[in-house]
């Protein structure tokens, strides 16, 4: 166990060293001033597992040590014992906000001493271990960027299912317009964001286009990388320009900074991913699964350069239906 004490007073760093010995397994690091503390933390490979701090130093004071050390990333959490010789409550409630643990007084205890460097030990290896869990957790629960998901609202479903729901018309021909949209700069907030805000990015945009095509029959999937795809069940026409401008009109009314943390709305291009307006089952299937496996190749690309991509996929679309 390493412990890092700062102490002026060598009565008191004898005592530790004696306690707390190498045989017991701790290794101590003693400094008889804050300065020459904090240059040492500087240049240490080492991370420690229990701080004690004499609050009563010349110059800078333990309580100001205790401070500068909360504020490091690297000791943000450690257990820190001050050591004091003094009952004044001001000077514990100083120490207390400065983010001290516990406190050990003078004349030490060496009985009581060992037990509470033992428990500040106990307490920074459940903290790590905590910290470790965390940690995986959220690894196992990260989206991944390319990961296609079933967000669960009215109006959509997965991309299998779309396939499915197409191939019930297989026998019939039927007017629809097929058409995708992609979020643009999504792989950014990917990168930056943590998982549960880059979810709530994703689900603010479904929301956005559930909200916008509810007065159509639209089925929509997201496929991942920030591209979604859908069908609207009509004869009419759709601009896409048209359909871009209203689901960013509407996605700038429900963006939530708060959850998100990106205090602009991403905004989103629609594409029609083929020209055709009548369609069997069978042809729509085929072009859904066509246009999905193309997509899943295209990475996070300039809105110019997936226009022309779209358009290229728009031809080959139409050679296989």
């Amino acid at each position: 166990m390493r412990v890092f004490v700062v102490d002026d007073d060598p009565v008191m760093l004898n005592i530790l060293s004696q306690t707390l010995t190498e045989a017991d397994g701790y290794h101590l690091e003693m400094y008889t001033s804050a300065e020459a503390g904090v240059e040492a933390l500087g240049t240490s490979e080492h991370s420690y597992d229990c701080v004690l701090l004499d609050i009563m130093l010349p110059g800078m004071d333990g309580v100001e040590l205790c401070d500068i050390l909360r504020k490091s990333d690297r000791y943000a959490a450690t257990p820190i014992l001050m050591i004091t010789g003094s009952s004044e409550v001001a000077l514990m409630s100083r120490a207390f906000t400065a983010g001290a643990t516990d406190f050990i007084r003078k004349p030490f205890n060496t009985v009581e001493l060992k037990a509470r460097v033992q428990m500040a030990g106990l307490l920074n290896q459940s903290l790590a271990e905590n910290r470790h869990t965390m940690q995986d957790l959220s690894d196992q629960t990260k989206i991944q960027f390319e990961e296609p998901i079933d967000l669960g609202l009215d109006g959509m479903c997965s991309a299998l299912a779309l396939e499915n729901e197409l191939l019930r018309y297989r026998a019939h021909c039927f007017a629809m317009t097929m058409f995708s949209f992609n979020v643009v700069g999504l792989r950014g907030v990917y990168r930056s964001a943590t998982a549960p805000a880059f979810r709530a990015c994703i689900d603010l945009v479904a929301a956005a286009a559930t909200s916008v095509l509810q007065s159509h029959n639209t089925r929509l999937s997201y496929l991942g990388q920030g591209r979604f795809v859908g069908v609207i069940f009509d004869r009419h026409r759709h601009d896409k320009q048209t359909l871009t401008e209203e689901l960013n009109i509407r996605l700038a009314e429900i963006w939530d900074v708060d959850t998100t943390g990106i205090p602009v709305p991403l905004e989103v291009v629609f594409s029609t991913v083929a020209a055709q307006r009548l369609w069997s089952g069978h042809s729509a299937s085929d072009a859904l699964r066509t246009f999905i496996a193309v997509a899943d190749g295209i990475s996070d690309l300039t809105v110019d350069v997936e226009d022309d991509l779209f358009s290229r996929l728009n031809k080959e679309l139409s050679r296989v239906t």
